[in-house]
């Protein structure tokens, strides 16, 4: 199907062309790539951040990078076997506490070998991605908060499977559903915690 192509070949389905302000944006960005002050905001965020989660325990990749701090998901849920997506189980459950879209970099964002078989990641990394101009302190702060809860209840978090597998770029257009009813179970406890105030 040539649609699991489009992503390799001209960017993702949603992209679109590139408009006026588009490329005024990034002439911008081009600009303000050459200011030291501004430019490093973003690594001082980052650094935030790991540090408030390597604080208090949670497992993350030090030091931080330039592009975001790095949950280390295997070791969030070390009871998840490859096979099951640990990264992007940790992801999906962080969504469900929290509205946060994290990006899976881990065994599911390889592909399949020829034979079918399950090349296994030799890190389960979930990436939650800081870029500049972009996100407040106050808001890491609240990243912070639900990521810190989330390992408070990383016992809830279970496997996913797939329901739909692209041959190419799985990660970008695949589904995936829980194993079991773990979601849900996350989701009440969420709603037990904190309510119906979010």
């Amino acid at each position: 199907m040539m649609v699991e192509y489009i992503p390799l070949y001209e960017g993702f389905l949603t992209y679109g062309g590139m408009d006026v302000r588009s490329m005024e944006a990034m002439a911008q960005g081009l600009y303000e790539s050459l200011d030291m002050e501004y430019i490093s905001q973003g690594p001082e965020f980052i650094n935030y951040l790991a540090k408030e989660l390597d604080d208090y325990g949670v497992p993350v990749i030090l030091p931080a990078g330039g592009l975001g701090c790095h949950l280390n998901a295997g070791a969030f849920v070390p009871e998840l076997p490859h096979d099951q997506y640990p990264a992007a189980a940790v992801a999906a459950a962080l969504y469900i506490a929290s509205g946060i879209r994290g990006m899976e970099r881990g065994t599911l964002s390889e592909q399949r070998n020829p034979d079918g078989t399950e090349p296994f990641a030799e890190l389960e990394l979930m990436r939650l991605a800081v870029p500049r101009r972009v996100y407040t302190l106050s808001q890491l702060k609240y990243v912070a908060d639900r990521v810190k809860w989330l390992w408070d209840n990383r016992e809830l978090i279970g496997g996913l499977e797939w329901v739909e597998e692209p041959s190419v770029l799985r990660f970008f257009s695949g589904r995936l559903k829980e194993k079991g009813y773990w979601q849900e179970q996350l989701a009440e406890k969420f709603r037990q915690d904190f309510g119906e105030s979010l």
